[in-house]
């Protein structure tokens, strides 16, 4: 980076210091410097060229040490294991993992410790099922053979996550062809395989499998034995053993101890303690004489043995398919195989393919991420395994769900939207080919909303990215650019004339669409799979060759839509959402790293794309922490499913009014009324409450209508009615709002009249959205005669209030100028 580059980052950096004050965090180590302000990080480095490529020279010689010393590391864990007990391993690992989670709620809570605890689990688990144990194993784990496997655990992906990553890459840039923006998602890809667990919130689960079990229970019944309610049960029983059990635990021990000692004590009272040898002897007795020996030894099995993980004892999933599913000590021969990456977190763990381990005949599941991340495709493995003939069944059973699912999570989302199904229609397949009969899954119509929905089922790639990036590339042009094309494509066709015609599968016509009906058309494209740390930076992706173009593309995963149907509980602030998402796809400024982010950066800071805009950062931003307070909710919910929402974006009761009120009524473009509301900001949100509820006082007091109007990006005329006082009078609010864009040469504004009953709740409102052209040149005159009173009202109201009007400040007349370039000429 040159100088002039350097200061020109540093004064942009130090700007945002100067406005913000003072970061909230920063870091510097040598030429590296990182910032936080709130919840984004500014980041920059002061090499010099010549700095930069004598650093990468010895990176360079220095990948093959580092890759050496991860094999080592490797072989020390492997060696480890083999002679410690691995259920006792497993267990004191599960402990340590609860501990440290324990109040952590977001995933911004999730630090290096709380990351390393879970690794603790799902490696060690993995490389316990890949290595044969040694002919005698300790009975224990030592505190020091923990702490050392701890150790080395943690060196391993520290190493894994940065040094090698930095290593690599400079080795890299040193090949042919070298592309740095591959080489970023490369990394990304690496690292999100290697440390990102998780894929859906745990509230949301057993939904999911729900859906996408529940067409399988035949088959399930047939082969093993069990329903696929049944196997529902099993989940959310491993589930609440995982997750609640230790606080169920806790209650149960309380109980016992409550109730033992009030017998022992009412024992001690009737018996002379002298026959007895010890307290110890007593409480035994008491067990015994009130039948509680099964209690005590349950509440000992979970405390001090492995019955909080053992699944026979937890669920009543038959043996056949627990060893389907489980893993014994040794039994997986590809993770430790000779070759690249033998043992290291690149390759395919165990844990992904079968999720539990199989001890002394006993079966166990320590971990619920890797269980539920990769059960779907574990358990079509599992029946294929058996019954191979069943696998067109199976893909016609899930492209089914898959269009059905997302068009019941919108219809949840957009309450009486007209859907359409299998649209046919007559176009070119592609550009240049002659017209053929084309499909759209699905269209969905709500208000001036126009959704083209298309919906991969397809698996995204099981395979590591370290050893085959191009499948991940492969996945995602499938589930992404064939959906994005096959989108515009529908576009294309509803762009074609005034009036185009839809068919059904037997292309019988079934009606007509027109573009003009529509003011925003979204393409959707709908996965079963979720790859959201990808997905959400999808239009970013162009440089490695995934280029969806510039129409915004909303690629979006079925858990997604999920999380937003449970938010979102009124239509109309969905679709604003939908339309900032939409301009998110086209700013350069928003790389988001999962989906949720952009909901988290809505509800903060609504218009997050004028947000970014106005940062004027000089690179990248790293949004951090946005979908902490959805992932707190939704933690929340896991332990009282009665949990209110309270996720909304900050918004006075005046306007929230009118927003739901407008939801529940059929006007038609509420929608378009609702998104311009929606679009104010936040100190105009407040003004235009306050200002209806003064505008109500003061009309009670002297009986005449006082108009409220805004000016600026958003351009809004209020008339406040009020029952058996001021009744609505269209003709003057029509006046007053056009005389309004006479004076600031509005090309368009909205007239929105409230009507309010005696006791000022919202009883109607009426609105109209009036054009600068569509003003009849009879009325000009009086108009403007009638805006020239209004500016001098205003203005003499200015100076009122605040005596001498500033020269640089905006002039009080409302045309956005400042006064010494408007009404000061």
């Amino acid at each position: 980076m040159g100088k002039k580059k350097r200061n020109k980052s540093r004064a942009r950096v130090m700007a945002a210091k100067k406005r913000l004050m003072k970061p909230d965090d920063y870091f510097r180590h040598g030429p590296i410097e990182m910032a936080r302000f709130g919840k984004f990080i500014f980041s920059q480095s002061n090499l010099s060229k010549d700095q930069f490529e004598e650093m990468q020279n010895k990176l360079v010689e220095r990948f093959p040490e580092v890759c050496r010393e991860i094999d080592d590391k490797i072989s020390e864990i492997v060696t480890l294991i083999r002679k410690l007990p691995p259920g006792e391993l497993l267990k004191r690992a599960y402990w340590e993992m609860a501990a440290r989670h324990i109040n952590k709620k977001s995933e911004v809570d999730i630090g290096f410790d709380e990351a390393l605890s879970l690794r603790m689990i799902d490696y060690i688990q993995s490389v316990i099922a890949s290595v044969q144990p040694e002919d005698k194993v300790d009975t224990q784990v030592a505190e020091d053979q923990w702490r050392d496997l701890r150790a080395l655990v943690e060196a391993l992906f520290s190493q894994l996550n940065l040094e090698y990553q930095i290593c690599l890459t400079a080795f890299n840039r040193r090949v042919p062809g070298y592309n740095q923006d591959f080489e970023e998602y490369y990394f990304k890809a690496q690292v999100y395989w290697c440390n990102i667990r998780g894929r859906r919130y745990l509230v949301h689960q057993i939904p999911f499998f729900r859906d996408v079990l529940s067409p399988h229970n035949e088959v399930l019944n047939e082969l093993y034995g069990i329903s696929a309610d049944e196997l529902l049960d099993a989940l959310k029983q491993i589930q609440d053993s995982l997750t609640l059990g230790f606080g169920k635990l806790m209650e149960d021990m309380h109980q016992f101890r409550q109730a033992t000692t009030t017998k022992l004590e009412e024992k001690i009272q009737a018996v002379d303690l002298m026959v007895h040898d010890n307290l110890c002897d007593l409480m035994t007795t008491i067990i015994e004489e009130n039948g509680w020996e099964d209690w005590k030894a349950d509440i000992f099995g979970r405390f001090a043995g492995l019955d909080l993980f053992d699944l026979e004892k937890i669920t009543k999933l038959p043996k056949v398919l627990l060893d389907l599913l489980s893993w014994e000590p040794g039994q997986e021969t590809d993770f430790l195989k000779e070759g690249e990456y033998k043992g290291w977190p690149l390759r395919i763990w165990p844990i992904f393919k079968r999720p539990f381990i199989k001890l002394k005949g006993r079966y166990y599941c320590f971990e619920l991420f890797s269980l539920y991340d990769n059960l779907y495709r574990t358990i079509q493995h599992v029946i294929l395994q058996i019954k191979p003939e069943y696998r067109q069944i199976w893909n016609d059973k899930q492209q089914e769900l898959s269009e059905r699912i997302p068009l019941q999570l919108l219809g949840r989302l957009l309450p009486g939207a007209t859907v359409l199904n299998s649209i046919y229609y007559f176009w070119h397949a592609s550009p240049g080919k002659s017209k053929g009969w084309c499909e759209a899954d699905a269209l969905l119509i709500y208000e001036d909303h126009l959704f083209i929905i298309e919906i991969k089922a397809g698996a995204f790639t099981y395979t590591p990215p370290a050893t085959d990036f191009q499948a991940y590339i492969e996945s995602l042009k499938n589930l992404v650019i064939k959906p994005a094309e096959q989108g515009k494509r529908f576009l294309e066709y509803l762009r074609s004339d005034k009036e185009v015609l839809l068919y059904d599968s037997y292309h019988t016509e079934i009606g007509k669409i027109s573009r003009g009906d529509f003011e925003h058309v979204t393409i959707c494209a709908v996965t079963l799979d979720p790859f959201t740390e990808l997905a959400a930076q999808v239009q970013h992706l162009k440089q490695i060759g995934i280029d969806v173009g510039a129409q915004p593309i909303w690629s979006i995963s079925i858990d997604d839509l999920r999380v937003y149907a449970d938010i979102f509980d009124n239509p109309l602030v969905f679709l604003h959402f939908v339309e900032e998402r939409m301009r998110a796809f086209q700013s350069e400024l928003i790389q988001t790293e999962d989906e949720i982010d952009h909901l988290g950066l809505y509800l903060k800071h609504n218009i997050y794309t004028q947000y970014a805009k106005e940062l004027d950062p000089e690179g990248k931003i790293i949004w951090h922490g946005y979908r902490s307070v959805i992932d707190r909710y939704f933690t929340e919910k896991i332990h009282d499913q009665n949990t209110i929402c309270q996720l909304k974006q900050e918004m006075p009761t005046r306007l929230k009014e009118i927003i739901d009120f407008l939801s529940a009524s059929n006007k038609p473009k509420r929608r378009k009324v609702s998104s311009t509301i929606l679009d104010t900001a936040g100190e105009w949100r407040e003004n235009i409450t306050s200002g209806i509820d003064d505008l109500l006082k003061q009309q009670s007091i002297f009986g005449k209508a006082k108009p409220l109007s805004t000016y600026g990006g958003t351009t809004v005329t209020i008339f406040c009615w009020q029952q058996g006082l001021l009744e609505r009078n269209r003709d003057l609010a029509l006046d007053h709002a056009r005389a309004a864009m006479l004076i600031t040469q509005d090309k368009e504004r909205l007239l929105l009249e409230l009507t309010f009953d005696d006791s000022n709740n919202l009883l109607d409102v009426n609105y109209s959205f009036i054009r600068l052209e569509d003003i009849p040149m009879s009325d000009i005159d009086r108009l403007k005669a009638l805006g020239e009173t209004i500016r001098l009202k205003r203005i003499e109201k200015a100076k009122k209030l605040h005596g001498e009007i500033g020269r640089n400040h905006y002039c009080p007349c409302g045309s956005g100028k400042k006064y010494k370039r408007c009404c000061l000429v």
